[in-house]
């Protein structure tokens, strides 16, 4: 009785951390909890190289060798559509994935495939409002060469 106890107070601490962490579902529909989809929210919030699935599930298989990449797909899915992670289709057509889902843009060098956040506001909200616009996401790709590229060319 006492471990039912604790393994049920434990669980609800690991929800309730992910719900302040932000990995909640919009509109109140939670994923139900799993460590495996855990591991994936985690690794991808932590990271700033916007990674292919084949990077995360390496990442991943380290702390838990029994994710398989069928997990990580379907869990990328998810998490994709219910809009807690963001997805970026590079000019190869690789799926990239960003853990940063606040508004900004994206550059991504024609050199080297690095991909980097760009935070700037780039177009005037009030200037597509006056078109009679109504904005309900943005996503702008620049494309490039980055300084260490610039420097080999």
């Amino acid at each position: 009785m006492i471990i039912i106890t604790c393994y049920k107070i434990t669980q609800r601490l690991i929800l309730l951390k992910r719900q302040h962490n932000g990995y909640a579902r919009k509109g109140g529909k939670g994923l139900r909890y799993s460590r495996q989809r855990e591991l994936i929210i985690e690794n991808i919030k932590s990271r700033k190289d916007h990674p292919t699935a084949d990077m995360i599930y390496d990442a991943v298989r380290e702390k838990d060798e029994t994710v398989s990449l069928g997990t990580v797909y379907r869990n990328l899915k998810n998490l994709s559509e219910s809009g807690e992670i963001d997805t970026l289709e590079t000019e190869d057509k690789k799926i990239r994935y960003d853990g940063d889902i606040s508004p900004h843009a994206h550059f991504i060098c024609r050199g080297c495939g690095k991909i980097v956040d760009v935070f700037d506001k780039v177009a005037d909200e009030s200037a597509l409002k006056k078109l009679g616009l109504k904005v309900t996401g943005e996503k702008l790709v620049f494309y490039g060469l980055c300084k260490d590229c610039q420097k080999d060319k």
